[in-house]
């Protein structure tokens, strides 16, 4: 069962947690934390707690990758190598084309995003004429495509220099989410008001009573926010795509899904917690209720009280933050298609590499090609197709790899009996993780399937992923067939 890798083992635990922590602490973190006040009216300062809640259920979930790496489930592809051995490769592939496709439309969304941010950036720095052409179409053209193929080539020359560069980046990461922990815990809420109240010349109580909703809203806070939050640590599976490349894989693989969680967890919960130390929430919807949005993100926040060099340094790190984004999706698009061609569902051609940097050229320019061809989408109709089918696609995923610890025993029996980890006796702790991340998981995709009913049909996550998911059943009947799919 398991495959033959042509691919090179060059990346150390840290570099895993790295590839890990990148892609679940990106810009988003500076947003959401702060617009969730009007994507969820009423969640107010619950916000640090429903943190500690999203990080519980992720920490659950990375016990459930460490089950099936006991068991040698390890290797490119991540959870595919996982579901397709204890659920079948058809199922595997269908749920890993839905993520793959939704990367995709992500990569093509962040290169369009990209170019916004480093405006953001400059204007920030004075350079107003670099800023304008940063945020043109031109502008944002050429810089998306230069970033898009810039990490192409980081990725071709070898996954060693992508890790370097990753680990980088994670302590950029980590550095800015500190300094901003540092400001928000040390202010206080007058000292902001009193700040904010100079800055937009309002006074603060003014932008209080201007927001929509005045007392916590509990239901609205589990409900609608939880899952939206949760979204900010799906990108743990990104450290399971080096199951190829990975010095020592089953040990490095096994912490690292452990790590990272916890690293992102704690980046989580401090951040938010300072945030709202710092600034009271009703003051945050008010601002947005009152039109001014480029102070709702917690750097442009808690920039009012720092000085203006660390407010410019901070808006160019969250620049750098939003490009390193790049660097674990390729991993992740690329090593699909990798896992894919060696399990013969795809052509052989697919997982050929580079005879010198045993790297997977022909899936990493599918990557980068698929990535330029949203960014033209993004530019000209501001909307990419398969966006949304990304969360969604994770959270079929999550459901998978619960059915495949209940369905483990029975389908493949031999690797069931050579698990070595402290659960591999323990059949009632199986069968109640793998209930909770079904459960956890089809709530959250629900909420995401159903969550946009009114935009056009075309548009709605849910169409588009039977769409996808269509495609995916196509491609693996002509190929393989479904009978005996196993």
């Amino acid at each position: 069962m398991k495959q033959q890798s042509d691919l090179r083992r060059t990346l150390g635990i840290l570099a895993v947690i790295a590839f890990g922590v990148t892609n679940e602490v990106g810009a988003g973190l500076f947003f959401i934390s702060t617009q969730i006040q009007q994507t969820a009216p009423g969640v107010g300062n619950l916000v640090p707690w429903l943190m500690i809640v999203g990080g519980l259920i992720t920490f659950a979930i990375a016990i459930v990758y460490r089950y099936f790496f006991s068991s040698g489930l390890i290797g490119a592809g991540g959870e595919y190598v996982m579901i397709s051995r204890s659920v079948g490769r058809g199922y595997a592939f269908i749920a890993t084309f839905l993520a793959w496709f939704g990367f995709s439309g992500a990569l093509g969304t962040l290169a369009y995003a990209a170019p916004k941010f480093m405006a953001a950036a400059s204007l920030s720095m004075g350079a107003i004429s670099l800023s304008h052409y940063l945020a043109s179409p031109t502008g944002t053209l050429i810089i998306g495509l230069g970033l898009l193929w810039g990490v192409w080539f980081i990725h071709v020359r070898g996954i060693r220099l992508a890790g370097v560069l990753t680990v980088v980046a994670m302590f950029i990461v980590i550095g800015v989410t500190i300094v901003i922990i540092i400001y928000g815990f040390s202010t206080t809420q007058h000292t902001f008001e009193v700040a904010i109240s100079r800055k937009v010349h309002i006074a603060a109580d003014k932008i209080i009573n201007a927001a929509p909703v005045q007392h916590l809203n509990f239901v609205e806070a589990f409900k609608t926010a939880l899952p939206i939050l949760f979204f900010g640590y799906l990108g743990l599976s990104t450290a399971t795509q080096t199951g190829d490349e990975a010095i020592n894989a089953r040990h490095s693989l096994a912490r690292a899904v452990i790590i990272a969680p916890l690293i992102v967890a704690v980046i989580y919960t401090l951040f938010t917690f300072a945030l709202y130390h710092a600034v009271r929430w009703q003051l945050i919807a008010g601002l947005a209720t009152l039109g001014m949005s480029t102070y709702t993100t917690s750097t442009g926040l808690l920039g009012i009280v720092m000085p203006p060099w660390l407010a410019i340094t901070i808006n160019i790190a969250v620049a750098i933050i939003v490009v390193k984004a790049f660097l674990p999706i390729f991993l992740a698009q690329s090593r699909w298609i990798y896992a894919w061609s060696k399990d013969g569902i795809i052509p052989a051609v697919f997982g050929q590499t580079h005879k010198k940097y045993k790297t997977p050229v022909l899936a990493l320019c599918i990557s980068a090609l698929l990535g330029s061809v949203s960014l033209i989408e993004s530019i000209k109709y501001g909307y990419v197709f398969g966006v949304s089918i990304r969360l969604l696609a994770v959270m079929i995923v999550f459901i998978f790899l619960g059915i495949g610890m209940l369905v483990f025993r029975r389908t493949a029996p031999m690797l069931y009996v050579e698990n070595k980890s402290w659960m591999a006796k323990k059949r009632g702790i199986q069968i109640g993780l793998a209930l909770f991340t079904i459960t956890i998981s089809s709530w959250f995709g629900l909420s995401i399937a159903f969550g946009d009913v009114n935009e056009p049909l075309l548009f709605q996550p849910i169409i588009q992923t039977l769409l996808v998911a269509a495609v995916g059943g196509v491609i693996y009947g002509l190929r393989h067939g479904w009978k005996g799919e196993k």
